[in-house]
């Protein structure tokens, strides 16, 4: 091993130090040249507005429930805004930003933006640049977007309804851009009251649906269903009954920012029902029935009379409800009841009517009469007794009061009159002089 002085390993450690140095200011050097060219690159410039324009329309009208498509196009000069750079909407404020493109290829490039699910007023959308280190330029041009309420309605389809054959209702969504969040059923009466047959109604709903662009929301519940769309939209199967006829059904159908509806009057087809209202009665010599039947579509009435000829039938009819009336000399008629017999398409109905004579009923009804006259003056009569008792108890108070005050009164006079005798007395005594002896 040769010999190494001193001096030799102090160069050698010295010279190891220098290039140690020598490494550490050239990386110095290197990682200030990045940094500078990195500021170099983020300086803000500043633009002149005449290279920047964009096309697009200013103005654009839609429904709450439609999609429209922006159609824009932005001109820059393509020596300072470098690929990649950021195409950006936004909505009022920039910072509001609705969406974004990134563009890698320099070129003449139409952008588009979908709009959908805007509440109903005013909007305004902007277009922004970005583009290298923090370079930006907003386009002053804005569109205004103006949005009305759905003027769309959906459509119900309801078969011919008959009592006691089960069909089925639907309700067909219309075609928009808008995702359904609900769609419900809606029953009212003419009246406005609701009446839902909730024991006579199964509801169903649709699930992939070939032309469906969104899935459903959540799981079916009992009445109503959420989801995002559905073409079809539910289904409603009816056990129809004559109570459900003039029924009206609305469909709802419920959007983000607007709710739809369309509604239908059910038609149900029902037999003929004789009601409890028919009657006959004997007025004089004459024999008049009526019979009422309430049936869908309006029935026909007959009087099966044998061989009576002599008698006349009038008929009248409103909505579902025929009266007929049946006239004829009281003594032709031996039979204590008369048949009425009632029919449509749809089945056939017959009642035995009783005949009564008038006198019976107008004694039933003049007593009718005097009951219900009493019982209408029963609190006129209750108020007269209450004011009479009230009269009374006030003229026996004033007078026990009067006879009261009376006695006080003849009681002090009494008094007062002892006392001026017994002042006299006394007086009358007290001048007798003593007579002498």
């Amino acid at each position: 091993m040769p010999f190494v002085s001193e001096t030799q390993v102090k160069y050698r450690t010295v010279e190891r130090n220098r290039r140690a140095m020598a490494s550490v200011y050239s990386l110095i050097i290197w990682v200030l040249l990045i940094i500078r060219s990195s500021w170099s690159q983020c300086d803000t410039e500043t633009f002149d507005d005449t290279e920047f324009s964009i096309n697009v329309p200013e103005h654009i009208e839609m429904e709450s429930t439609d999609c429209r498509d922006i159609i824009y196009q932005m001109i820059f000069p393509k020596d300072k805004v470098r690929v990649p750079y950021k195409t950006i909407v936004f909505q009022g404020d920039p910072s509001k930003v609705v969406g974004t493109e990134t563009v890698n290829e320099i070129g003449s490039h139409t952008e588009r933006l979908r709009l959908g699910e805007i509440p109903t007023g005013k909007h305004e959308f902007g277009f922004k640049l970005a583009w290298g280190c923090n370079q930006t330029y907003i386009f002053p041009k804005r569109v205004h977007v103006s949005v009305t309420a759905s003027t769309k309605q959906p459509s119900l389809r309801i078969p011919t309804l008959v009592e006691g054959q089960s069909d089925e209702i639907r309700c067909l969504i219309p075609h928009s851009c808008s995702c359904a969040t609900c769609v419900r059923w809606k029953w009212t009466k003419a009246d406005g009251q609701s009446a839902e047959p909730d024991s006579t109604t199964d509801y169903f709903y649709d699930h992939d649906i070939w032309h469906d662009r969104c899935r459903h929301k959540q799981e079916p519940r009992n009445k109503d269903m959420c989801w995002y769309k559905n073409r079809y939209g539910p289904r409603a199967r009816l056990y129809p009954t004559a109570d459900l006829h003039n029924t009206n059904i609305t469909c709802v159908v419920e959007f983000k920012y607007d709710v739809i509806e369309t509604t239908s009057t059910l038609n149900v087809k029902f037999p003929p029902r004789i009601l409890k209202d028919s009657h006959c009665m004997v007025k004089g010599k004459l024999l008049v029935c009526v019979c009422i039947s309430w049936g869908n579509p309006l029935s026909t009435v007959i009087w099966p009379l044998e061989s009576l000829t002599d008698y006349s039938i009038t008929s009248s009819s409103s909505n579902q409800t025929v009266i007929s009336t049946m006239s004829l000399a009281a003594d032709e008629l031996q039979n204590t009841t008369v048949r009425c017999v009632s029919s449509n398409t749809f089945g056939q109905d017959e009642a035995y009517i009783l005949v009564h004579n008038s006198t019976d009923e107008e004694q039933l009804t003049n007593f009718s009469d005097e009951k219900n006259g009493l019982e209408a003056a029963l609190p006129w009569i209750t108020a007269a007794c209450f004011s009479l008792n009230l009269v009374f108890i006030t003229i026996l108070i004033i007078c026990i009061y009067q006879r009261i005050k009376n006695k006080k009164k003849l009681l002090g006079e009494t008094n007062t009159y002892a006392s001026l005798r017994k002042a006299a007395v006394e007086e009358e005594y007290s001048t007798i002089s003593p007579q002498p002896l």
